[in-house]
C-alpha cells in the first residue's frame, strides 16, 4: 500500500467508502456450538433453530473487519443479548424455573436508590445505565446489549454513503 491507499482505494468510489466507514467482507464460521461453549445456560433453554436464526443476524450485523479479535465475544453479546429478549417473551412453561436464571443473569443491572429492611424492599434506578448508550435503544436493555454496545462505540459505528 503507497502513502495514497492501494489501487482500489484510490477510486472516487474507493475513497468515499474508506470514508465511510462501512466495512465488509465475510466472516468467519460461526456455529451454535460456538455460542453454547460461551453461554451453556441457554443449551437446552432456546432450541438450536431459534439460536441459528440469531446467529445469521449477527453476522449480517457484524463483521470481522470491524471488530477484529473482538469479533467472536461481540457475536456472542449480540446473540446473547437477542436470546434474553426472546426469552423474556416467553418465559411460561415447564422451563420458567431455569429461564428465570438466565433471565436474571442477563437482566440489565440498576442502582441501588434505596432499601427497606422490615418490608423488604429495594429500588432500583434504570435512569443513569443508559446515559453513554443514547441512540443504541434495546441494547440498553440486557447486559449483554450494554457490553456489546460499549465495544461498538470503541470500535466506531458504521457510516454509510450513497452513490
Amino acid at each position: 500500500m503507497s502513502y495514497y491507499g492501494t489501487p482500489d482505494e484510490r477510486t472516487t468510489q474507493g475513497i468515499i467508502s474508506t470514508a465511510s466507514n462501512v466495512r465488509g467482507g465475510t466472516n468467519p464460521a460461526y456455529t451454535t456450538a460456538m455460542f453454547w461453549a460461551a453461554y451453556p445456560s441457554f443449551q437446552g433453554l432456546v432450541s438450536e433453530e431459534m439460536t441459528q436464526m440469531y446467529i445469521n443476524l449477527a453476522n449480517a450485523v457484524i463483521k470481522e473487519s470491524r471488530y477484529h479479535s473482538y469479533w467472536q465475544v461481540c457475536m456472542n453479546w449480540f446473540i446473547a443479548h437477542f436470546l434474553t429478549l426472546y426469552l423474556q417473551s416467553i418465559s411460561t412453561g415447564t422451563s420458567q424455573c431455569s429461564a428465570k436464571n438466565v433471565l436474571a443473569a442477563g437482566e440489565a443491572r440498576g442502582l441501588k436508590v434505596h432499601k427497606a429492611v422490615d418490608g423488604l424492599s429495594v429500588g432500583l434506578d434504570y435512569s443513569q445505565i443508559g446515559d453513554d448508550l443514547a441512540g443504541w435503544a434495546q441494547f440498553k436493555l440486557t447486559i449483554y446489549g450494554q457490553q456489546f454496545a460499549s465495544i461498538a462505540k470503541l470500535m466506531g459505528r458504521a457510516g454509510s454513503f450513497v452513490w
